[in-house]
């Protein structure tokens, strides 16, 4: 197939190079190209590719693919003048692309990326079972019914594709199986975060059909470790038998998720072949987004550039099993090479694509975020702070001209300590 695809390119005017030491793969739009042949072959180059190379596209806006706009360097490679195309009014990117040149003739084709957050994430509560040492989600607050309803219905009106439930621990709220009914209804991918640990047969039953895809929090690989790290002994066995249950429940895709300890990163091969043991299609690291005053009570977080470095270069060379992805924000620049294509960078954090509406009926750009942005999604959306955020102007030059910056995009904002400070990993 690949080598069909190859053949395929030339004449359409797609320049195709890879870089194996590098895990790098650049598509070119070469000028005159004919976009409409090349984009049909590019997405089964990427559907091939991207999971195993840092896959970017040049030579052509991100609007002729806007599902696919992480992967372009715009304007990189090409010669202005630039102008705004009638796409360009409600494009979010507008802010850092420059519109089109006069090389450009694929107009027709174009249509604005992420004119609404491709994804809401709902937290339900700040209730939990568990008191997991990484985590700053149990303080008590509950969404009400009636907001959570709300934003469905919103969401679904704007174009928003995937709706996300979490808390907290969304299981420990009541009106759960009603809200994945109206997200079925309304027409989203839907998607649950929990700890698993209350999942009964008889709540996988009713889940049956109306979640897409799960996310399991996983402190520990064993029952030691993860008693240790969730503040509750007794609960690791029913991860596995969580998996199974969702499985039966017809969930397509299984994760877990687990945020990087010291011990993680420097023993990744025993972890992941736990991991992997449980049934889990694809594991999430996450770099620790917590307080001085968390890191103080939990220091086996403290885990430096150095630290994950070393974790980096662990999963580049990851065996079979669980897919395991960094999958938080890291600056690319502080990555292997090599590791980057398991990176998925800051696009999924800090506003970039989707919004958090928090247990307080507020949204906000991430998880950890005191950034409030109002209480409409579309009015926090068209936020002047987002806004400046994705004009990235607040980068410096070198960032604003790399080819990773629609993934990278700078790194943390919660770790810059400012929303348009620097990363302190980022390479200087």
């Amino acid at each position: 197939m690949l080598e069909a695809l190859f053949r395929a390119a030339g004449p359409c005017g797609l320049d195709l190079a890879i870089y194996r030491r590098e895990r790098r793969f650049r598509a070119t739009l070469l000028p005159g190209a004919d976009a409409e042949k090349a984009r049909a072959l590019l997405y089964p180059l990427l559907t091939a590719l991207e999971d195993r190379f840092l896959f970017t596209i040049e030579g052509a806006p991100p609007c002729l693919m806007p599902d696919a706009a992480e992967h372009f360097a715009w304007p990189r490679g090409a010669r202005g003048p630039f102008s705004a195309a009638k796409v360009c009014v409600r494009c979010s990117l507008k802010g850092r692309c420059p519109g089109l040149n006069r090389d450009w003739a694929g107009s027709r084709l174009l249509k604005p990326a992420l004119a609404a957050p491709s994804e809401i994430v709902i937290e339900l509560n700040k209730n939990c079972n568990l008191a997991c040492r990484a985590c700053f989600g149990r303080t008590g607050e509950e969404l009400s019914l009636k907001q959570a309803e709300q934003a469905l219905r919103e969401a679904a009106a704007l174009g928003v594709k995937s709706a996300r439930f979490t808390g907290g621990e969304p299981l420990l709220y009541d009106g759960l199986e009603r809200l994945l009914k109206l997200a079925r209804k309304l027409g989203f991918y839907t998607l649950l975060n929990t700890n698993a640990v209350l999942l009964t047969p008889a709540k996988a039953r009713a889940l049956a059909g109306l979640v897409d895809n799960a996310l399991i929090s996983l402190p520990g690989a064993d029952e030691a470790s993860h008693a240790a790290g969730s503040g509750r002994a007794g609960t690791f066995a029913a991860k596995a038998a969580a998996v199974k249950r969702l499985r039966a429940a017809g969930v397509k895709v299984v994760r877990a998720g687990t945020v990087v300890s010291k011990d993680l990163a420097g023993n990744f091969r025993s972890w992941h072949k736990a991991v992997s043991a449980l049934g889990f299609d694809i594991w999430e690291l996450y770099r620790p987004m917590m307080t001085p005053e968390g890191l103080t009570a939990a220091p086996e977080f403290k885990v430096s550039a150095k630290d994950f470095t070393a974790l980096a270069k662990a999963v580049a060379r990851q065996g079979e099993g669980a897919r395991a992805v960094l999958a938080n924000p890291v600056p690319l620049c502080a990555l292997p090479a090599a590791a980057r294509p398991f990176a998925l960078g800051a696009r999924f954090d800090d506003g970039w694509t989707r919004l958090v509406l928090d247990a307080n009926g507020r949204y906000k750009p991430s998880y950890p975020s005191k950034q409030f942005l109002g209480k409409s999604l579309a009015g926090a959306w068209a936020h002047p702070f987002l806004k400046k955020t994705r004009r990235c102007a607040w980068l410096p030059g070198r960032c604003r001209a790399c080819a990773m910056l629609s993934v990278c995009l700078g790194g943390s904002r919660f770790q810059a300590g400012d929303p348009f400070g620097a990363d302190p990993w980022m390479k200087r």
